[in-house]
């Protein structure tokens, strides 16, 4: 297991340096433009309670890793609900209409939209090893894109002097709490032994998900960049608030 840990730490590394997070850091555009992709994370926020519910989560299960890997969907679960709050803080919900459902199930966002029925076929019928493994890549990618929304969302906070619900909240420091870090998962870690052809398996598995949360980081990047005016942050009044709010264009 040393070795896929680390190979999930290595992927983590080479995910930071996507476009997208760049974007993120770039202090010349103004914080609401930087968010604009938000709106399009809401079949994948949603679609996480599924996730966690009814394929991670086997209740049932005496297996000590599934134990583990069940007490992390229950602290999961309910983060689409922070997401959506989020959401109505900043104004989208008044930006989206029912014809904007063409952007969350078009061509452009299907990377997005697919991230969670991927993830499910992936985890359907997998071993509690293999789920293991796929959470800690969730929980790799999630600290890495929140920690980058978070540092938006506190600009932004420094701005409008109001306070917003950070759609990323539970994964800020997660660092510290992955699954595989705890006493109790080390100490099972400790007794797996995996074959060849496991581990192998496990380090596709790590590849393949990696893979389709960074296809979907260029797909936001890319939305992120053609819907953006990418005004320069000036900020001296509340209308300047008002124009940056009139400048963003979700939906075409």
């Amino acid at each position: 297991m040393k070795e896929i840990v680390a190979f999930i730490d290595k992927k983590k590394q080479l995910f930071t340096k996507l476009p997208l997070f760049e974007f993120l850091a770039n202090k010349h555009i103004h914080p609401n433009q930087r968010l604009i992709f938000a709106p399009l994370l809401a079949p994948f926020a949603v679609g996480l309670s599924d996730l966690n519910k009814y394929v991670l989560r086997e209740s049932s299960s005496n297996n000590k890793v599934q134990e583990l890997i069940n007490k992390y969907t229950y602290k999961e679960n309910y983060y689409w609900h922070g997401y959506l709050q989020h959401l109505e803080t900043l104004g989208f919900n008044q930006l989206m209409s029912c014809g904007d459902f063409r952007l969350l199930w078009g061509e452009e966002t299907q990377k997005t939209r697919s991230l969670c029925s991927v993830l499910e076929r992936y985890a359907w019928k997998a071993s509690p090893v293999q789920k293991l493994v796929l959470v800690e890549v969730l929980q790799g990618t999630a600290t890495v894109f929140f920690e980058a929304a978070l540092a938006v969302v506190m600009e932004l906070q420094q701005v409008t002097n109001k306070e917003y619900v950070y759609f990323g909240g539970g994964y800020v420091g997660l660092e510290n709490e992955r699954i595989l870090n705890t006493p109790e998962m080390l100490q099972v870690l400790a007794e797996i032994e995996l074959t060849e052809s496991e581990q192998q398996a496990a380090l596709e598995l790590v590849e393949n998900v990696f893979e389709l949360f960074t296809e979907a980081m260029k797909e936001l990047f890319g939305h992120s960049k053609t819907n953006s005016c990418n005004t320069v942050l000036q900020v001296s009044s509340i209308s300047a608030i008002d124009r940056a709010f009139d400048c963003l264009d979700v939906c075409q």
